[in-house]
């Protein structure tokens, strides 16, 4: 069952497109996740981080506290930059409304710290990906008017959910 039809209420019973990249996906993700910043190494720190987000995220935390292949990986070798309002004026921020790996409020904090160097799209529909793989025509033509033209709009965008 896709996310969407559980944020949504309506389950196809389809069998999920897993799309092109699905072979490639998580060592792309573990390069990202794991190169962005040092992970803890000790067991004893994931045990009680498990421990703790049990109790503080019964539906989900156990699974985002848990030892991950990051624990072994090489520390960075960039140092962390500091995200400000100054630099090109490029970028695009495409959001779903309730993603679940990367909540609104993290979103909201990046957006502030970027100033007017970025526009976000809000798109109102729940999942980790927003471009393409959700229904949102709102969401899919103004990212792709960007890729295409290079040119975003003169203020965030929202996009309401697609009726169903």
């Amino acid at each position: 069952m896709l996310w969407h039809e559980l944020d949504t209420d309506q389950p196809t019973g389809e069998p999920v497109d897993t799309g092109p990249y699905v072979d490639r996906f998580p060592a792309a993700y573990l390069a990202v996740a794991c190169g962005d910043s040092s992970w803890p190494s000790s067991v004893r720190t994931y045990q009680r981080n498990v421990a703790v987000d049990r109790i503080r995220y019964p539906m989900y935390g156990a699974f985002t506290a848990d030892i991950r292949p990051c624990a072994f990986w090489p520390a960075p070798v960039e140092p962390r930059v500091r995200i400000t309002g100054h630099g090109p004026s490029d970028v695009l921020m495409v959001q779903n409304l309730r993603d679940p790996a990367t909540p609104m409020p993290g979103a909201l904090r990046l957006r502030g710290a970027l100033g007017d160097r970025a526009r976000m799209v809000t798109i109102d529909q729940g999942g980790h990906t927003a471009y393409l793989e959700g229904a949102n025509q709102c969401g899919n033509t103004t990212v792709t008017d960007y890729l295409v033209t290079g040119r975003r709009s003169a203020h965030d965008t929202f996009c309401p959910a697609s009726p169903s």
